[in-house]
């Protein structure tokens, strides 16, 4: 199995923007010194629930100081950018990082942060599908046309050009929609899951593997691109269970607060009203001394066969004293017992 961390920055109470972005930049310098396979960067605005307004910028930063592990997009908003200056900015970041870059794409989902950049909210899918279109074009040929509804233009020249050929790999974050998993599986993207049920997992990934089949992908190409895709689950290691979860509470509490308080579009449940001692026993949490995460996660593999599993530790500003310990259990009591 390959783990990675996700990242949002959220700036709490507890921290400033400047500690929470620093913070997460040593996060990811040290993850990559410990052996994690990637980090997954999040892009909102205008929200102090994640305050990395532009992923390939963080990124960049990422790139500079870390020499293995594999940096991803968690998502580019695509609606709310020009996705030619989104595939010129992520290739400065391929090469920075002798290509390492993974790229994931998504709507968006928040309707203040489309207002903030005086974008149609509503208009968010059509201009997800043009854009990807675009973004794709844009980073596997050198000079690009395109007529649409938004975006029109001709033989456009893209500077720099990427180390990966034909491009990175292109992941969709899946949600609750069967429409998304569907169409990743025709395109021959990778995916990665959210806050999803076991049970929806497995529907999904047999609805992937047969979508993708039909369309006239291999076996073997098919194989290559699931064993790339993972699942983002709430993960925190203590020395024992009773402190990974105390500390854990606070900082999680508080995100959850900001988070259900937002008017967002989601098809998926989100469950409002667990307890705080409910949500530490959900299915798509980990949270407890290395054996028990190790038998959860091992469960979890058992019952979803998903080899990649990407890591929300520090969620909601968390202490970073605490993270980094966090990091340091998982990669070297956890982590030996999947390779």
């Amino acid at each position: 199995m390959n783990f990675g961390l996700f990242f949002l920055n959220s700036v709490s109470p507890f921290k400033t923007d400047a500690q929470e972005l620093k913070d997460g930049l040593e996060q990811i310098r040290v993850a990559d010194e410990l052996g994690y396979e990637s980090v997954w960067i999040a892009e909102h605005n205008a929200r102090s629930y994640g305050v990395v307004t532009s992923a390939s910028v963080y990124l960049a930063a990422a790139a500079a100081i870390t020499k293995r592990i594999k940096l991803g997009t968690a998502v580019v908003r695509l609606p709310l950018h020009h996705p030619l200056q989104v595939a010129e900015e992520l290739n400065v970041v391929d090469i920075i990082s002798d290509g390492r870059l993974y790229i994931g794409v998504g709507k968006g989902y928040d309707i203040l942060e489309f207002q903030a950049y005086n974008v149609d909210f509503e208009d968010r899918h059509n201009r997800f599908t043009e854009s990807l279109h675009i973004l794709k074009a844009a980073l596997t040929q050198e000079v690009v046309s395109y007529s649409g509804k938004y975006y029109n233009f001709k033989d456009i020249p893209i500077y720099p050009r990427p180390v990966q050929k034909p491009c990175p790999p292109l992941f969709v974050m899946v949600s609750g929609n069967d429409a998304t998993i569907i169409n990743a599986a025709k395109e021959g993207y990778s995916f990665f899951f959210g806050g999803l049920r076991h049970r929806d997992v497995l529907h999904k990934l047999e609805l992937y593997r047969k979508t993708a089949l039909e369309a006239g992908y291999t076996p073997e190409q098919v194989d290559e691109r699931m064993a790339r895709s993972g699942k983002l689950m709430f993960v925190y290691v203590a020395e024992t269970t009773e402190q990974a979860r105390e500390e854990y509470r606070e900082r999680l509490e508080w995100y959850m607060s900001v988070r259900d308080n937002r008017p967002t579009f989601s098809s998926e449940d989100r469950d409002r009203n667990l307890t705080y001692e409910q949500f530490v026993e959900h299915e798509n949490t980990v949270v407890g001394s290395p054996e028990r995460v190790t038998e959860q996660i091992r469960q979890f593999r058992d019952k979803t066969g998903i080899s990649n599993i990407i890591c929300w530790m520090n969620i909601g500003g968390q202490k970073q004293e605490n993270v980094l310990k966090s990091m340091r259990l998982f990669a070297e009591k956890v982590m030996p017992n999947f390779q």
